[in-house]
């Protein structure tokens, strides 16, 4: 190497941060593969769906992709942040907080209430440089489904689509019918209730992943209603691999995956932007989310 190789200035690759779009997902998908999550582009595809003008990118000139972030709107009572990924390469260069700056300028500038996002251990201390502060900690869970007997839940039907609905925003604290809506239609047969004369007391919903299955939200007014829904998605779901994401704070959401052979395998921080109160849901009906990067 000669040395005005070696001493001359370096030179920043050209990089622009815009809205990401449907033709960015395969490599989205492929980044996020890359560190370890399993993001596949089906994933990536709702999220653009649910919030097409607040999905972010940053892409060199001559390399492509090389980090995202979205957010999920809940009308103006709610925006979740997600999916912020810089490529293992690219870390350490300030990319990471210039995504989440777009992500919370378009939130802040969408009047939106609360902002709240699910943070790893390797991200916590940038949320909390820009102003987020911990709630609770969510912790995830993985297993194999397998047959119990016992009292089992049914699986959700058409007809039940606005009971749920309306126990949803009940339980959950706001409206996430477009959520909902979007999972029942791709994966019918991954949605169960439990229901009484009164209505549905619970139900609980899955969907597929490039690693087996991931069940949520799982949502119940009583754990003896939780369990007939696990139940019957156990028995569906025979032998195939299950993630779950459980609050800490619903301990008898963590006895039941304990005692239906599902192990704690890590955790993340629910976070908050600033001094806003969260969502004014019933916390112990929540037994496992819908996605971290949705809340």
């Amino acid at each position: 190497m000669y040395w005005q190789d070696r001493y001359q200035p370096r030179h920043e690759p050209e990089r622009t941060l815009r809205l990401m779009t449907a033709s960015d997902i395969p490599a989205a998908a492929d980044l996020s593969e890359r560190i370890g999550w399993d993001t596949a582009i089906p994933e990536w595809e709702r999220l653009l769906f649910w919030s097409p003008e607040g999905c972010f990118v940053v892409e060199e000139a001559e390399r492509g992709l090389i980090g995202t972030v979205t957010t999920t709107p809940y009308g103006t009572a709610l925006g979740w942040i997600g999916k912020l990924i810089v490529a293992p390469d690219r870390q350490r260069q300030g990319l990471g907080h210039q995504l989440m700056r777009a992500a919370l300028d378009y939130l802040i500038a969408h009047d939106v209430e609360r902002i709240m996002l699910d943070a790893t251990d390797a991200g916590r201390q940038l949320y909390e440089q820009l102003g987020f502060r911990p709630l609770e900690t969510i912790h995830r869970w993985e297993g194999r489904a397998s047959t119990y007997l016992g009292p089992r839940a049914r699986r959700l039907a058409p007809a039940d689509v606005p009971a749920v609905l309306d126990l949803d925003r009940q339980l959950f604290g706001l409206d996430r019918r477009h959520i909902l809506e979007r999972l029942l239609g791709e994966f019918p047969d991954l949605a169960w209730v439990d229901a009484t004369r009164d209505g549905p007391q619970g139900y609980l919903l899955g969907r597929r992943t490039g690693r087996g299955i991931y069940l949520g939200p799982w949502m119940s007014r009583s754990p003896d209603a939780a369990e007939r829904l696990l139940l019957v998605a156990l028995e569906q779901l025979q032998g195939q691999p299950l993630t779950l994401n459980i609050p800490n704070q619903n301990g008898r959401a963590l006895i039941l995956a304990g005692d239906h052979n599902l192990r704690r395998v890590r955790r993340c921080t629910r976070m908050i932007y600033g001094s806003a109160a969260p969502p004014a849901g019933e916390l112990l009906a929540e037994y496992a989310i819908a996605s971290l990067a949705t809340g």
